[in-house]
């Protein structure tokens, strides 16, 4: 430092300490200052960057600057310690000889003793200084491919810059990080966890330079970003933490992109030919071509009659996600059933192949769409930030209002308006909400609207809670009621909440609790919705308190509902890939366990993973989707909580197209049209059902990038108007509500004059 810029930081210091004196008669010396440079291990700090002094001997930090505030000290902080020297002393200032701590940003740079009264001394800081022969302390981002299933364990080098002879320790955690690929950390690895909350302590041997810690992460087979957490360090011994953070990325896919073909309905033409395009979609941007070979092989559909035989090599360029394949299909004068031909590719380079080969079903020309996609009507979070993640979507009993649950920063509950397929926001819910602080919203997983429309129930799996919140019936505006939280005041069975239903009769709630494999029942007040704990039914317990058998076979329960006439209940397990039956008592709603059927036992098929259910008004029949099996199973209904497997719907028997991974399932009114969801493929297949045995046959499927369908990846949740005119998509990977009118819709409006 040249001595002109010196001698003017000395007369300013000692203009701040002559200004000092100027103050009441008790401060009887002027203060003690210390100034010079501040750097982090080198380098220099940011604007604002906090440094502190902590009067070791009161407790208390006594004076701050930020880097950069004072333009007259040209780069260097100066601390100003207010002193006293009559007794009693003020609390709050020094006196000469004071041990006191000095802080960048919260961290301990430097240990001191305050100087005499009105001296200004140069201090220039650093961790370095204060580390004295201590080693530093650093971690090393990282990152992994999270893999399809299972968990992979993601390595975090920590390291230190010389050994030492003494051990060395810090502890660490793991954090979700603030940013808009954030990945969510939890205790076990489920449908949105991407790794598993951890800590722990590293410690190094003398003489090691280098140790690890490790983040277990959860494999999944979504098409998403890549995801970050970080792991934070902190309390070292016999070390000097230098960078406390690492960030760990999740990488979306285990090296090449996966190279997805999609299976498609086509609607023969009245007349000579369609054109229509089968879209090919890597999972991910590719930074190389991505080439595969095509061709068309005939099933029971002929070349040359009912479409044109195509092959060639595809190619979708560096940086782009998908192409199409053209094939053309003819018209012809026959009434037909279903033909079938497939587009198989071949010999992929720089991608892996899946759902291969496509098949392509063509219907004949007389049979209507079942759904038609509204893609300018949906909603995602590029307009409303708060539909990130959406679970769950659900209409107010008018049709005029929607509730969609979502996963976005803790819980967000959003609130829509309905006309004629548009969606106006209306209201914005969280914790941080006026009248909602006491919300318990974390990872909203389920929503129920009462019948009379006057109470929605709020299901977060994340604080283990219900929320009841009263509905005014005239705007649709919520207002918080009551919070039930698992655990407080007692145990209630609502440990990781997924599913709720309501009776017929609107008198009791039913909650089924994942992580403690529980159904647990609430009795509804008639005044207000608010809920009234009953009892809890828990696998493999039995309940002393009726005469059932203890309950079996209902691992991860994830989905349940009571049946129309309100004789039973019935619950989808999906560790146990299973249907398990309650009888019910009307009067005062408690459960008796009746049975499970169990995927593998006594020729029940078909139930692997069983996700969610669906109970026909008519009482007859029960329908599972397996997630694992592609499938959606039935069961037959012959009296009370008496019910038979009775056959499936199969993918590997070409009974629908798409539905990969079902999630979810619901049918119209009269149960005559059925609407599913398939997660992997983010499809919408629907179906007719047959009066009589009740079996499931494909009408149509609506998929996501295919004929202009959009904002349908990853779809997780489903509500049909209360005209059943409607269908509301709630879309996980898109982040979005997606519109479809119903067959009875275009019916309504075929003569266009719908807007």
């Amino acid at each position: 430092m040249n001595k002109q810029l010196m001698i003017k930081i000395t007369l300013f210091v000692c203009f701040m300490i002559i200004g000092a004196e100027k103050i009441e008669a008790k401060l009887s010396q002027p203060d003690y200052v210390l100034y010079g440079t501040a750097t982090w291990f080198g380098g220099p700090l940011a604007t604002e960057s906090e440094i502190s002094l902590y009067l070791e001997s009161q407790l208390l930090t006594v004076t701050k600057y930020s880097m950069g505030t004072v333009d007259a000290l040209n780069g260097l902080y100066a601390l100003r310690v207010p002193m006293d020297s009559l007794d009693p002393r003020t609390y709050g200032k020094a006196r000469p000889g004071d041990p006191a701590s000095i802080f960048i940003n919260g961290h301990k740079v430097a240990e001191i003793l305050i100087g005499d009264y009105g001296r200004a001394e140069r201090l220039d800081i650093d961790p370095m200084n204060l580390s004295g022969n201590q080693a530093v302390i650093n971690i090393n981002h990282a990152s992994l491919h999270e893999g399809d299933a299972g968990q992979v364990t993601l390595m975090f080098d920590v390291t230190l810059s010389a050994s030492s002879q003494d051990v060395v320790t810090v502890d660490w955690t793991t954090v979700d990080d603030s940013s808009s690929v954030a990945a969510f950390g939890d205790e076990s690895c489920q449908f949105d966890v991407d790794y598993l909350n951890s800590s722990g302590t590293a410690e190094f041997q003398a003489g090691d330079t280098l140790t690890s810690v490790s983040v277990p992460i959860c494999g999944d087979t979504q098409i998403e970003p890549s995801e970050t957490f970080e792991v934070v360090l902190s309390n070292s011994q016999n070390g000097v933490i230098q960078f406390d953070r690492a960030v760990g990325t999740i990488l979306d896919d285990d090296g090449q992109p996966q190279l997805r073909g999609f299976d498609q309905v086509i609607f023969e033409p009245d007349s000579g030919v369609i054109n229509y395009e089968f879209n090919v979609k890597l999972s991910r941007s590719y930074e190389q071509d991505v080439t595969v070979n095509y061709t068309t092989q005939a099933g029971s559909a002929t070349a040359g009659s009912d479409f044109a035989a195509v092959s060639g090599v595809l190619t979708i360029p560096a940086g782009d996600q998908e192409a199409v394949i053209a094939v053309d299909v003819f018209a012809d004068s026959e009434n037909e059933e279903i033909e079938v031909f497939q587009l198989v590719l071949s010999n992929p380079v720089n991608a892996t192949l899946v759902n291969n080969p496509m098949t392509a079903f063509i219907m004949d020309a007389n049979q209507d769409e079942q759904t038609e996609a509204e893609q300018e009507r949906g909603v995602d979070n590029n307009s409303i930030p708060a539909l990130t993640s959406p679970t769950d979507v659900v209409y107010a009993p008018a049709g005029d209002d929607v509730y969609v649950g979502t996963l976005y920063q803790e819980g967000h509950i959003v609130h829509l308006g309905f006309h004629n397929g548009r969606l106006p926001l209306k209201q914005v819910i969280n914790n941080q909400s006026v009248g909602f602080e006491s919300a318990l919203l974390n990872k909203i997983r389920d929503l129920k609207m009462a019948a009379d429309g006057e109470t929605l129930y709020v299901a977060a799996s994340g604080d283990h809670s219900i929320n009841v919140l009263s509905r005014d019936t005239s705007n649709g505006q919520l207002s918080l009621v009551q919070v039930i939280e698992n655990g407080s005041p007692s145990e209630m069975g609502l440990g990781e909440v997924y599913a709720m239903a309501l009776s017929p009769d609107g008198q009791f709630l039913y909650a089924a609790g994942s992580l403690t494999d529980t159904v647990a029942v609430f009795s509804i007040a008639a005044t207000d919705g608010s809920l009234t704990y009953v009892e809890h039914e828990t696998n493999l317990v039995d309940d002393a308190g009726d005469t059932g058998p203890p309950v079996s076979f209902m691992d991860r329960p994830i989905d349940l509902q009571v049946a129309p006439d309100g004789s039973a209940l019935y619950v989808a397990g999906d560790y146990s890939s299973s249907l398990s039956v309650f009888e019910r008592d009307i009067s005062d709603g408690r459960l008796v366990f009746k049975e499970s059927f169990k995927s593998g036992i006594n020729g029940v098929q078909n139930l692997g993973g069983a996700a969610a259910l669906w109970a026909t008004s008519d009482n007859q029949y029960v329908y599972v989707v397996g997630r694992a099996d592609n499938t959606i199973a039935r069961f037959s209904v012959s009296g009370s909580a008496q019910l038979s497997y009775a056959g499936a719907n199969t993918k590997a028997a070409a009974d629908f197209i798409g539905l990969e991974a079902p999630t979810a399932i619901m049918a119209n009114d009269d149960d005559s049209r059925f609407y599913a969801l398939g997660f992997d493929d983010s499809s919408m297949v629907s179906f007719t059902r047959s009066a009589s045995p009740g079996e499931l046959d494909f009408a149509d499927i609506e998929q996501d990038d295919v004929k202009g369908v959009d904002l349908l990846a990853g779809p997780v949740g489903l509500d049909l108007s209360p005209d059943n005119q409607w269908i509301l998509v709630a879309a996980a990977i898109d982040n979005a509500i997606a519109v479809f009118r119903t067959h009875l819709n275009d019916l309504i409006f075929d003569d266009g004059f719908d807007d």
